[in-house]
């Protein structure tokens, strides 16, 4: 382990240091004889500060996993950002200027600083009002052995809320619970990951949460943030607590957690059974879900919901069976940047996963997938809002 972080920082520390001197060197080329030293000197003092920061946060000694706040991390990930997303550019355009005439090379560097303008003041956008923007999506699925009695039935899926990175913000939560008024689901469904590691980021959010659930029928998952995973305990014991209290504050806020277990909701002489899974992922992330277990006692020809906040879970698992016709997850966050414009959709999380986001369909079997609603690492989300899905069963008449 000591082996591997030596080598991280190393490759760090070069990457960076690269990155550095094609930013000095672009941002000399257009600035005036006058100002070279400064403009030297500045960037050399800020590089140094933040090598420094990176080695106290994540290397030594206040490294994110022996914290139980992250605030100070999560403001320096946005200056880091914002700090690579301004050298890159112009590294980029100095690289090009090496092989530019001289004539040509003020010209070029000019590029790379507007550029990276454009793209830095994007990052401070995402960070600064793009992570409280919302978006409300609208899914009509029609399936052929859905109940009469629930045709037309609307599904509010919400995913990913990370309490922990709202920074003491309830902006968007507000807005969840007046759009959650508007839309008077039958059920809310959430897809788990309602904090990030700590029960202590359920603080003070009992009456928001209350207020959206509001008596309505709510049913919740584990995500693989909820059981504390990602932190060095003092002890096993006070895992096991923090994990306790998470799990019991689900049904203040107003839900009831399925954990490997199924319940079933009627309307009339019909019903359809709502299952949830524990975390199901690609290692390092954990696989508490039993599938099996959490069907049990559902008939064979019964219409089923599964929540599993994985979605590869369904790309390895469930799409190859043929009895659940819809799976729920979030997970990814669109990785929180992407782009959807003139009805194109991409995020970078598309060369990690092929279901990063929306809606997948196997043969008879539906996935969609959240985008959440808070943000995880780097407090950002650039033109990938939080979202709420409204899913409307209905019932696909054969003639």
């Amino acid at each position: 382990m000591r082996s591997f972080q030596l080598l991280f920082i190393l490759v760090f520390l070069l990457f960076y240091s690269f990155l550095s001197f094609g930013a000095v060197k672009s941002l000399l080329g257009i600035v005036s004889s006058a100002n070279k030293r400064k403009v030297l000197w500045i960037m050399i003092i800020w590089s140094i500060a933040i090598i420094v920061s990176f080695v106290l946060l994540y290397i030594w000694p206040f490294t994110s996993r022996n914290t139980q706040n992250y605030s100070v991390h999560l403001i320096y990930n946005v200056i880091l950002s914002v700090d690579f997303v301004f050298k890159i550019p112009l590294t980029l355009f100095f690289i090009i200027g090496v092989f530019s005439s001289t004539r040509k090379k003020s010209v070029i560097y000019l590029m790379g600083f507007i550029l990276s303008l454009a793209v830095s003041c994007s990052v401070i956008y995402g960070a600064l009002l793009g992570k409280n923007e919302l978006v409300v999506n609208n899914v009509e699925l029609e399936f052929a052995n859905l109940p009469k009695n629930y045709n037309g039935f609307k599904i509010l899926q919400l995913s990913d809320i990370h309490l922990g990175n709202f920074l003491n913000s309830k902006k968007i939560m507000h807005k969840v619970k007046l759009e959650t008024d508007k839309i008077n689901p039958d059920v809310i469904l959430f897809t788990g990951d309602l904090v990030n590691n700590f029960s202590s980021e359920l603080e003070g959010w009992d009456n928001v949460f209350q207020e959206i659930t509001n008596n309505r029928d709510s049913y919740s998952i584990l995500g693989n943030h909820d059981y504390g995973n990602y932190t060095n305990w003092k002890s096993e014991t006070n895992k096991i607590e923090n994990f306790n209290k998470i799990v019991s504050t689900q049904s203040t806020f107003g839900f009831k957690l399925l954990s490997n277990a199924n319940v079933k909701l009627k309307s009339g002489n019909d019903s359809i059974y709502i299952i949830g899974v524990e975390n199901w992922g690609h290692p390092p992330f954990p696989q508490y879900a039993k599938l099996e277990k959490a069907m049990n006692g559902i008939p064979e020809n019964a219409f089923k919901i599964l929540m599993s906040h994985d979605p590869s879970h369904w790309e390895e698992v469930i799409k190859k069976r043929n009895d659940i016709s819809l799976t729920l997850s979030g997970h990814t966050h669109g990785f929180q940047w992407g782009i959807i414009k003139a009805g194109i959709t991409f995020s970078l999380s598309y060369f990690a996963r092929n279901d990063w986001g929306g809606l997948y369909k196997q043969n008879e079997s539906y996935l969609y997938v959240n985008a959440g609603l808070g943000t995880v690492g780097i407090p950002w989300r650039i033109n990938m809002p939080g979202e709420l899905t409204i899913i409307t069963l209905k019932r696909l008449e054969i003639d």
